[in-house]
């Protein structure tokens, strides 16, 4: 029987086999339970990072290394029967990520985060802006403070979404009435136009949502003026949200655009984890959407 809930048949989880992506895998294994997903782990080494070539006994070292951890984790992942298989890759890590999502049309793309300092957040932003623009399917961040959430992966009771009508967050909006299944809260973040223009906008989020058929799912919605990072991080703390879900950005970001970027602002901060939804998987039904809310 069909369902109108965004489902995930195949979840490729990246990591880099540390403490800092444990917590990804294993919200993405829970999620592969909730939704019976086949899960595919992704190890890519970097022969530049490691400063040798491919042909070298410390490549061929830690690859074998590499193989053996992965191993260890499968085998105990499918103890718990989920189908799971692990790819070890050499190259650079964005392209050989992209490709893999390609190779096995992945569903849904999962990284760990842990961007608490400059130096992380730069190599946060370095590889989500190219992987957020590029990237055919969604894209879930979980950083390590998801490990209270993970009773709530697969199954997100408490959603937030922010909008700014463009086609990208027209999507995410759509794909949050989808996965939700508690309260949804619709975020927009106007300009200077005052108490008019808030007013106007929340008309809009109100047409919006609830789409949700059978109208069982309380929806709050916010129309405020200031900065969108400032207010999805405030409200996500007062809603207590279980995730929080972006459009992802349709070009690449620049390395001056990074910056000023919502949603690695986003993605650097939350301490619960962040959908990032592609334009493309509701492409069919965006244009008609936007034209309605832009009238």
């Amino acid at each position: 029987m069909k369902t109108n809930r965004l489902e995930f048949g195949t979840i490729l989880v990246a990591t880099d086999l540390q403490g800092s992506s444990s917590a990804a895998l294993r919200y993405g294994q829970a999620i592969a339970a909730q939704h019976r997903s086949s899960l595919v782990i992704l190890y890519v080494i970097d022969p530049i990072g490691y400063a040798f070539p491919a042909s070298d006994p410390l490549f061929l070292e830690t690859d074998l290394e590499a193989r053996k951890e992965l191993k260890r984790i499968e085998e105990e992942i499918r103890l718990g029967g989920i189908d799971v298989h692990s790819v070890v890759e050499s190259g650079e890590i964005c392209d050989r990520i992209l490709q893999s999502v390609k190779d096995h049309n992945a569903d849904l793309l999962i990284l760990g985060t842990k961007a608490k300092t400059k130096a992380g957040r730069t190599a946060l932003g370095t590889i989500a802006r190219r992987l957020l623009a590029k990237c055919s399917c969604s894209i879930l961040t979980v950083p390590p403070e998801s490990d209270s959430l993970m009773s709530t992966a697969g199954r997100w009771r408490r959603v937030l979404v922010a909008t700014d009508f463009s086609a990208q967050s027209l999507a995410a909006v759509q794909s949050a009435h989808k996965i939700v299944r508690g309260e949804l809260l619709v975020i927009h973040a106007s300009g200077s136009g005052g108490q008019q223009e808030c007013l106007t906008c929340l008309e809009k989020l109100r047409f919006l949502a609830p789409v949700n058929e059978s109208h069982t799912v309380p929806v709050e919605h916010i129309a405020a003026a200031g900065d969108i990072g400032k207010l999805i991080s405030k409200h996500a703390r007062r809603f207590r949200a279980d995730l929080i879900v972006l459009g992802s950005p349709s070009s690449e970001l620049s390395s001056e655009e990074l910056s000023s970027s919502t949603v690695l602002e986003v993605i650097s901060q939350a301490t619960c984890p962040v959908l990032c939804i592609p334009a493309l998987e509701s492409a069919a039904s965006l244009p008609a959407l936007k034209e309605e809310v832009s009238a």
